[in-house]
């Protein structure tokens, strides 16, 4: 029953367990952290069976699993980055001596293409490939240095670890306040 769910989570907050683990078979298990114990539906014995199951339509573009949504999300973000320091480059070079950008033709042929071409209104592959097939070569060379800062950026300056603990962490702070707001109301009442 839900109010049961309900009722143990808001006890496994109490008792110092942050947040569902899935895999953990109710084992402490360690996120560089403190250790935090699987919450099992009422009534649920199988301790191999999964907390929860994702359904496979969640996501309107039929993305499945959610992991493959979020590294679509990430290329998208990486690519966007990319964009932006190309642009940032262009629009400095040759400017080291002067308060105001000038701009390269190279940067118009982008933003202009960017104008006509939003990123993400297509996938990132898509609209690199567009981008490579223009018939403009300053964007064709645009693509292939998008192409390469993105790989050089992905591979040697994302920070992976403050990608994980602020999605962590941002989570285990929500999920105490709401759990602990949620079981103040509930025993007022």
């Amino acid at each position: 029953p839900p109010r049961a769910m309900a009722c143990s989570t808001a006890a496994a907050v109490a008792c110092g367990y942050s947040r569902i683990s899935p895999g953990s078979r109710g084992r402490p298990i360690d996120h560089g952290r403190r250790a935090a114990r699987i919450v099992r539906a009422a009534g649920n014995e199988d301790m191999n069976a999964p907390p929860f199951v994702v359904p496979q339509d969640c996501f309107q573009d039929k993305t499945f699993p959610p992991e493959l949504k979020a590294a679509k999300q990430l290329k998208l973000l990486v690519t966007m980055v990319a964009v932006r320091v190309v642009l940032a480059q262009e629009e400095g070079f040759g400017n080291e001596c002067h308060d105001d950008p000038s701009y390269t033709e190279l940067h118009d042929d982008l933003t202009t293409f960017l104008s006509q071409n939003p990123l993400g209104k297509l996938w990132d592959g898509e609209w690199l490939e567009k981008l490579i097939r223009h018939p403009k070569l300053n964007c064709r060379l645009a693509a292939v240095r998008i192409i390469e800062v993105r790989d050089v950026y992905l591979a040697k300056e994302f920070d992976w670890g403050l990608y994980k603990s602020e999605a962590f962490d941002d989570m285990d702070e929500c999920y105490k306040r709401l759990m602990s707001e949620h079981m103040e109301r509930s025993m007022l009442g």
